[in-house]
């Protein structure tokens, strides 16, 4: 068929919803996907013309044979991908490990005073569980914030028809009623359990009725000890509201999902928000992820086909392709409709940046992995065509203000992280908004040191700028290092955007062809970074020290100490300006030619 490279046999794939495998020569699962046109999907894997991402392309060029199973419709293709995925665990399919099991706060409502505590497993004992919470942090937050409301008892042991006994500190500090001395009665304390039951189910305002009119009734008895205790109850729950509150009239409940992809892997910030308040937040972390559309839909798809509660509506920074289907999907695990929707504005955009600017730094923080790092040098290497990793890699950036005050950053990685030891500064003396000329006078100056003192050149020279900026610096050092790798990496279309950044070798017109979100690219673009914040750092140094710069400051013999004298005796320098040389010589205790300088400069 022209136009198509088709690998494997699909004549047989029909034209139907349902899943498909692709398998290697081996009979090895490589990926699972869905389709609600079988045939149309898997032939889509084997234009000529596909833009694949690496991982994909990898998978394309595995496939030997493809498996397919139909379903009734695309929600039922959703389930049986998801199990499929669960149980075969493909080597190129993005996969949520969720082989740990979520932590619950258990009531043990089974018990005559009952207790909470945190399991990981629900069992059929007659307790009532809550949640699951995303992370262990979540859930010691939400015992804490119980047990500072409702202090329920501590203790593992069992009261069951157990003998009073002595009360424990936690008694006296007010954290417990000490049920095992008899202080409480079963009624008062069974009270008190379905107002922590009704809490967790996020039935606050239920809860504030009931202690308001507790309050009234004890106070109206004169049981003023219980009703200021009661009170305590009531303000720790507003409190407790306030904090955790989103900003917002109803009581929603929304799950935020920011995904994002960079340095081979993948970030997803949830954020989980129940009755209008902010429940839980949890990263997760992907290491086969290059498409944040897809990171989403699979994070989807495989979060809620587990324990966790559906909610009214799942907000997105990027929609995934089968958002509808997942949508159809989420409904019917829910019982009522629940949309995918992607803000654009208001509280909603806001929460949304928020969980993005987190998802931010954890993918930072990924892309300083050692396993990420080793990952991004391969990549470098290959792409660039070396023989070695790239142990040494130096950047060089200009900045300046139409060529005033012009100044250059040399930073080094050393095995992909920075080496501070040997980050460098230079004044440069280029004269004039001349940016070539400028990189050209920093990369000699550099090499032309470094040979003089016989020391190695980096594995890679990287300039911030494109063709241009990597001409002048490969003519500038080719006397030194005529074979020098060098580099130069510059902004794309989008600004804005770093995945439009492109990678220039020298010699070479057109970009090297790392993939946009790619574990080399994104090391050398914080190496790019680096030099950047490096080279503003030390502009930002040298304009405000000329700011304050004056031509006594050239003189000889004129230091700190004489020209501060030299202010306190006529108010400032431009009241000195009026001085006469005599006065300026007995006000600095100088010589007559000295003083004469100085006049003059001034």
């Amino acid at each position: 068929m022209s136009g198509e490279k088709i690998k494997p046999d699909i004549s047989g794939v029909p034209t139907l919803p349902g899943v498909y495998l692709m398998k290697d020569a081996k009979d090895h699962t490589l990926y699972i996907g869905k389709a609600i046109n079988l045939r149309n999907r898997v032939r889509s894997y084997f234009r000529q013309s596909a833009g694949h991402s690496q991982r994909i392309a990898l998978m394309v060029s595995l496939a030997e044979k493809v498996d397919f199973i139909v379903t009734g419709n695309e929600i039922e293709a959703l389930i049986l991908e998801n199990n499929l995925i669960k149980k075969e665990q493909p080597r190129f399919n993005v996969m949520l490990r969720d082989d740990k099991t979520y932590p619950y706060l258990k009531l043990t409502t089974n018990e005559k005073f009952p207790r909470l505590m945190i399991v990981r497993k629900v069992l059929k004992d007659g307790a009532q569980y809550f949640g699951p919470y995303v992370s262990a942090k979540s859930v010691r937050s939400a015992k804490g914030l119980i047990q500072r409301v409702f202090p329920l008892r501590l203790s593992k042991d069992s009261l069951d028809n157990a003998a009073p006994r002595r009360a424990c500190l936690n008694y006296q500090m007010k954290r417990c009623l000490a049920p095992c001395s008899g202080k409480v009665t079963q009624q008062e304390y069974g009270e008190m359990v379905e107002r922590a039951a009704k809490f967790l189910r996020g039935k606050d305002g239920e809860v504030l009725s009931e202690l308001e009119k507790k309050m009234t009734v004890t106070a109206e008895k004169h049981e003023f000890e219980k009703a200021a205790a009661v009170r305590d109850q009531i303000f720790a729950i507003r409190d407790i509201n306030e904090k955790q509150k989103v900003d917002t009239t109803r009581h929603t409940d929304e799950d935020y999902v920011a995904s994002l992809c960079g340095a081979g892997g993948g970030i997803v910030r949830l954020l989980m928000v129940r009755g209008g308040k902010l429940l839980g937040d949890q990263n997760f972390t992907f290491k086969k992820a290059d498409d944040p559309a897809e990171l989403a839909g699979a994070f989807i798809e495989q979060f809620y086909g587990s324990a966790f509660a559906v909610p009214g509506e799942v907000l997105v920074n990027v929609m995934p392709a089968d958002y509808e289907v997942v949508a159809a999907w989420l409904s019917e695990l829910k019982g009522r409709k629940v949309e995918i929707t992607c803000p654009e504005q208001g509280r909603k955009k806001q929460m949304m940046d928020m969980a993005l600017e987190n998802a931010k730094y954890s993918l930072t923080e990924f892309a300083l992995g050692e396993e990420s790092v080793k990952a991004a040098l391969g990549e470098i290497k290959n792409t660039i065509g070396m023989e070695r990793w790239p142990a040494v890699m130096e950047a060089v950036d200009i900045s300046n203000i139409s060529g005033v005050s012009a100044v250059g950053s040399l930073v080094t990685f050393f095995n992909g992280a920075p080496s501070k030891k040997n980050y460098k500064r230079y004044r440069v003396t280029t004269e004039g908004p001349d940016d070539y000329a400028m990189v050209a006078e920093v990369v000699k100056r550099r090499f032309k040191r470094l040979k003089e003192e016989e020391k190695a050149y980096p594995d890679i020279l990287m300039i911030d700028g494109g063709p241009g900026q990597v001409s002048a610096a490969q003519e500038a050092i080719r006397p030194y290092a005529p074979d020098q790798v060098i580099i130069g990496i510059a902004k794309g279309k989008e600004r804005d955007n770093p995945e439009t950044d492109r990678i220039f070798l020298a010699g070479r017109k057109e970009p090297l062809p790392f993939p946009p979100t790619s574990a080399g690219k994104f090391l050398l673009q914080r190496l790019r970074d680096e030099a950047h914040r490096f080279a503003i750092q030390y502009h930002r140094q040298t304009r405000e020290k000329a700011a304050f710069h004056h031509g006594i400051d050239d003189i000889s013999g004129i230091g700190p100490k004489r020209r501060k004298l030299l202010i306190q005796a006529f108010g400032s320098l431009k009241g000195a300006k009026n001085a006469t040389v005599d006065e300026i010589r007995d006000a600095l205790s100088i010589s007559e030619k000295l003083a004469k300088q100085i006049h003059e400069k001034l």
